[in-house]
C-alpha cells in the first residue's frame, strides 16, 4: 500500500520484521562471544553473553515471544561448545524462565521500568537470578551435580550467565534505555509516533493556513493603500 509516495506496512509486518531482526542479533552475539573464547589466550578466558540483555529488551518491546529467544541462544550455545544433553536442557529451560519476570514487569508497568534506572536493575537482577538457580536446579535434578555446586559455577567468570553477564546485562539496558524507541513497547511507541506526526501535519497545515491569510491580507491592505504612509 502507498500513501504519498511511501510504502507502508502494516503492524503484523512491523512485529515480523523486528523479531527476525533481533533473531539474528541473538545469533550473531553468541557466535561473538564463541569466537571470543577462542581467539583469547586459554589463560586470559573470561566469558559473558549478551543474551540475558537482549531476551529483556524483546521482552520490553513485544512481551512473552522473548521466552524463545532465551531459549535459542542456549540451545546455540550449547551447540556451538559441543553440549551435552543435559547441558542442552538445564541451559534451555534455565534461559526460558526469564518468563517469569513477565510477573513483574507487566504490573509495574514497562514505560516505568523503561524510565527508571533502579526498576530496571531490579528486573535484571530478576532475571539473571531466575536464570543462575533454575539452571542450577536443572543440573541437580539430571545429576550432573549437586545444587550448590552447580551454583557456584554458574556464577563463575568463565560461565556465560556469571556476575560479569549480569553487569553486562544492566550497562547494556541502561544505554539502551536513553535511545528512543529501542527500550520500549513497541505498540505504545508506534502509538506516539502516529500522535506526533498528526501533531506535526496539523501545525504545517496551520501554518500554510496563515501565510495563505498573510498573503492575502496584505494584498488587501495594499490595494486599499492602507499601507501608504
Amino acid at each position: 500500500m502507498r500513501k504519498n509516495g511511501s510504502r507502508e506496512i502494516t503492524f503484523a509486518q512491523y512485529r515480523t520484521t523486528d523479531l527476525f531482526l533481533f533473531a539474528v542479533i541473538v545469533a550473531l552475539a553468541e557466535l561473538f562471544t564463541f569466537a571470543a573464547t577462542v581467539w583469547f589466550p586459554q589463560e586470559a578466558i573470561f566469558t559473558f553473553s549478551f543474551a540475558l540483555p537482549l531476551s529483556l529488551i524483546v521482552m520490553m518491546r513485544w512481551g512473552w515471544p522473548a521466552v524463545f529467544y532465551a531459549a535459542c541462544s542456549a540451545i546455540i550455545c550449547c551447540a556451538l561448545n559441543s553440549g551435552t544433553w543435559q547441558q542442552f536442557v538445564a541451559f534451555g529451560v534455565g534461559n526460558a524462565s526469564i518468563i517469569l519476570t513477565l510477573f513483574y514487569l507487566l504490573p509495574v508497568g514497562k514505560k516505568k521500568i523503561a524510565d527508571k534506572w533502579y526498576l530496571t536493575f531490579v528486573w535484571v537482577v530478576l532475571a539473571w537470578g531466575l536464570q543462575v538457580i533454575v539452571r542450577s536446579a536443572m543440573f541437580a535434578a539430571l545429576g550432573v551435580a549437586d545444587f550448590v555446586s552447580a551454583l557456584y559455577a554458574m556464577c563463575g567468570i568463565n560461565s556465560d550467565c556469571g556476575l560479569l553477564s549480569f553487569v553486562m546485562s544492566f550497562i547494556v539496558l541502561f544505554i539502551v534505555r536513553r535511545f528512543d524507541g529501542i527500550f520500549e513497547d513497541q505498540k505504545a511507541y508506534l502509538i506516539r509516533i502516529g500522535k506526533m506526526r498528526d501533531e506535526q501535519r496539523k501545525r504545517d497545515t496551520f501554518g500554510e493556513q496563515l501565510e495563505e491569510l498573510d498573503e492575502e491580507s496584505l494584498s488587501i491592505l495594499s490595494n486599499n493603500d492602507d499601507l501608504d504612509y
